[in-house]
């Protein structure tokens, strides 16, 4: 009897040990605001180290095969010269992982002789932008749309970029460094969720400036439209963001809101890796980053 007992654990044993762990339906290596700069360290920001800690996070997402990465913004502080630096490091990902950009306020600290350079030099198909993969819509935003520092590029009238500014959703949020997505990228965005819906596709929004929580500091200064908006489409799953250093999570309405840990700030790293399941978001962070599970249930 005894045998018989050994035998039987064995077996069960052997059919965990054989059960393979689920699988994603995709895998995406997320980073946000490396902030590169050849300049000495300032506060808790070691510009220099950003390089090194880059290259960590995509010697990770090699050993973990993800299907692709996406930058949430800020990958240099400030001069086109840094842009040479970091974007090199980006050589020594697996060549079947796409890589995905998006602009943060500090791409914007250059020269405004190579604003109009931006979108080539990240390879980015346009300042807004969308993919599909595996019936999932990734939604690109351009949350310097408009913005004092983004307007050498954009040339808008000054009195339009002070209505922004003036309205802000919250007084704390009315800072320069902030930014406001405008009534056009509004629509394209209303096309692009309406699309998604009739290809019964789901959603998740990448952006550099956050939305929520509500009355922060680094929000959007047109945050509370830009919720309306999302609200009205319960394909969307998440929206994911830079800007904000210290990081930040809540779910509103059944929307994911994740602010990632802003690379460049501490001497530890901050980056994650998402796995995206039937009914679940799985943020796998590393360093800094703090890991979050998500249900879309």
């Amino acid at each position: 009897m005894t045998c018989i007992r050994f035998l039987l654990c064995l077996m069960v044993v052997g059919m965990f040990a054989c059960k393979k762990e689920e699988q994603p339906i995709l895998s995406i290596g997320l980073i946000a605001d490396p902030q590169y700069q050849d300049k000495n360290t300032w506060g808790k920001r070691d510009y220099r180290a950003s390089i090194i800690k880059l290259s960590m996070a995509i010697d990770s997402f090699n050993i973990k095969e993800v299907d692709f990465v996406q930058n949430l913004g800020d990958i240099i502080d400030h001069n086109w010269e840094s842009f040479d630096s970091i974007l090199n490091v980006y050589e020594s990902l697996n060549s079947d992982i796409e890589n995905y950009h998006l602009l943060g306020n500090h791409e914007y600290g250059i020269d405004s002789v190579y604003m109009s350079s931006l979108l080539t030099k990240l390879k980015m198909p346009n300042f807004y932008y969308s993919y599909v993969k595996k019936n999932w819509r990734f939604i690109i935003l351009d949350a310097t749309d408009i913005a004092y520092y983004s307007n050498p590029l954009h040339n808008r009238s000054t009195r339009e970029i002070d209505e922004y500014f003036v309205k802000s959703d919250s007084l704390k949020n009315r800072m320069r460094w902030n930014g406001a997505i405008g009534q056009n990228q509004l629509v394209w965005l209303k096309n692009e969720l309406k699309t998604a819906k009739t290809e019964k596709e789901k959603v998740i929004l990448f952006s550099h400036i956050p939305i929520r929580p509500a009355m922060n500091v680094h929000n959007l200064w047109n945050d509370m439209e830009v919720l309306k908006v999302i609200n009205d489409y319960d394909h969307v799953v998440a929206y994911f963001n830079g800007h904000n250093h210290a990081g930040a999570y809540e779910e509103s309405q059944g929307v994911h809101y994740v602010t990632m840990f802003g690379m460049v700030e501490s001497d530890n790293n901050a980056f994650g890796i998402l796995q995206i399941f039937e009914d679940k978001l799985n943020l796998k962070g590393f360093g800094n980053q703090e890991t979050i599970l998500m249900s879309l249930e």
